[in-house]
Order: C-alpha cells, then structure tokens, then sequence
C-alpha cells in the first residue's frame, strides 16, 4: 500500500512541476493515435467507429502516455561508456546501504559536535549515528589511517590542530560499516565556519575516486550529494550531482574504481531533481 501510495505522489508531483509537458504530452498521444487510426481506416478501406468508444479509447491511452511520462522515479542506473561501470542515483539515506560509504568532512577532520561540527551535516550525522557522539571512538579509528598522511599544525581555540591537504582520505570503521572520510572543505581557525568551492571540490572528488579504487575490492561505493550542505559550494543541486558524476566519470576512464558508484540523494531533493533529465543528460 505505501508502495501505491508514493507511486501516486510520485506521479503528482511530476504533473504539478511539468504541467505544461504534460498537456503537450497529452494532445500529442490523442493526435497520433487518432490519426493513426483515421489513416489506417484510410489505407484498409474500413469505416472506423463514430460513437464514443473510440473517443474514449484513444482519450485513455492519450491519458496513460501522458501521466506515465510525466512519473517521475526514484532511482536510476546507466552504464560508463565503454567501461563495466555503472553509476546508480536515488534517494535514500547514505547510513542504510550496505557496502562502503563515502562522508566529506573538514580538512582537520574534527570530531567535536557542536559549534565544530554541525550535528546536522553528514559529518556531525555520521558521529551521532556510529559512534554516539563519542569524539575518542572516532579519533582512535581515525589516528591509525592517518598516522603516514603529513599535515600541519595549527593554533585553534576549538577543534583539532592538526590540518590535512584537501582530498586526504582516511578509512574507518563502525561494527561492520567501512566510512571514507575525505577532506572537502576548509576551516577558518576563528570561526570555525567550513567552507568550499567547484575547484576544491574537484580536487577531493578526485582523491576521493582514486582510495576508493584501493578499497573497494569490487564491492560498490555510496556516496552523497557533497558540497549541498553547510560547505556552501554555491551552486545549484543539480550541477553539484552532474559535478560529482563528471568527476566519478573521469577517474574512472583513467581506470576501473569500482562495478557500481551510487550516489545518494536526500529525500527532500525529490521535488528539485528529476533523475529521468540527469540519466538523459549522460546517456544521450
């Protein structure tokens, strides 16, 4: 029943976002299929019905064409060219799938929730949900991956003061979950306000691809919509994803990373990104 249920929302709000496709959807159904059996009545010589069931008919199946091209899915998946990687998009949420996990985190890596770290990022999400909140669990798990990365010490009031290269990567892990933390965004030591932009991005995305290819073993990553959140990239949703995908697209051409990269969309980004428009894009 709730399957039912979200096909129908689904469904509305593809109609209350594209109506005016929808009606030229529609008008365009009802003009071929009428035409198709005006012509066809034409060429066999028949005399085609007068009465309402043909209307109605060709009403109907204008109707379905309409509405199943204005459905709007929750996932997709189209295959790299001349690869055998694919490249996943839905909505869901990152922390409940399986398999390993990709988070963007500051270029200290902090682990302080608070004014430090926002317990609403994925990064302050990630401490909450894996580790309790407990910043020791983490560091430990964090401590052994970066102990051979050269970084910088800094002078904080708050926070670590051991600052990273931007894309440096570090693996973890909770109970059975494997986590990538890479280094997304900078930090201003005063205001401990993280911040990034298309360029820095680029370059963690990068890094990001090129640790995932050591640590994947086959298996897929998952990765969420990156740089959306309080890094303040400064651009749309939809270009951040057509970004990370471009970016995923690239390292993979310079060799295989992986048989499936999925990346993970909010569900509140459902009224703003069409996933049939993104595949569309890559595939055409």
């Amino acid at each position: 029943m709730k399957n039912v249920i979200r096909w129908f929302r689904d469904l509305f709000v593809g109609i209350g976002l594209h109506w005016k496709r929808t009606l030229f959807e529609f008008a365009a159904a009802f003009s071929l299929i009428w035409t198709f059996v005006e012509g066809s009545a034409y060429l066999l010589q028949l005399q085609p019905p007068k009465d309402w069931r043909l209307f109605w008919a060709t009403f109907g199946g204008s109707l379905f064409a309409a509405l199943w091209r204005s459905w709007r899915p929750r996932s997709v998946v189209f295959k790299i060219d001349h690869t055998n990687t694919k490249i996943k998009l839905s909505f869901g949420d990152l922390f409940e799938q399986n398999g390993l996990r990709a988070v963007s985190v500051n270029e200290f890596f902090d682990s302080a929730l608070g004014k430090v770290v926002s317990h609403q990022s994925l990064h302050g999400i990630l401490l909450t949900r894996c580790f309790g909140g407990h910043a020791a669990a983490f560091d430990k798990e964090l401590e052994r991956d970066l102990a051979a990365c050269e970084g910088e010490d800094v002078q904080r009031t708050e926070g670590k003061t051991r600052r990273y290269p931007i894309g440096t990567t570090a693996l973890i892990k909770s109970n059975q979950d494997k986590y990538l933390l890479f280094a997304l965004a900078r930090t201003d030591t005063a205001t401990h306000k993280a911040s990034s932009d298309v360029g820095t991005m680029w370059e963690a995305m990068k890094a990001l691809w090129r640790r995932a290819r050591n640590e994947c073993g086959g298996d897929g990553i998952h990765v969420a919509l990156v740089g959306s959140g309080l890094s303040g990239i400064g651009i749309p949703n939809r270009e951040l994803l057509n970004l990370i995908i471009l970016s995923a697209i690239t390292e993979t051409k310079l060799g295989r990373i992986t048989n499936e990269i999925h990346i993970v969309l909010r569900q509140t980004l459902f009224d703003e990104i069409d996933l049939r428009e993104i595949e569309k894009h890559w595939t055409n």
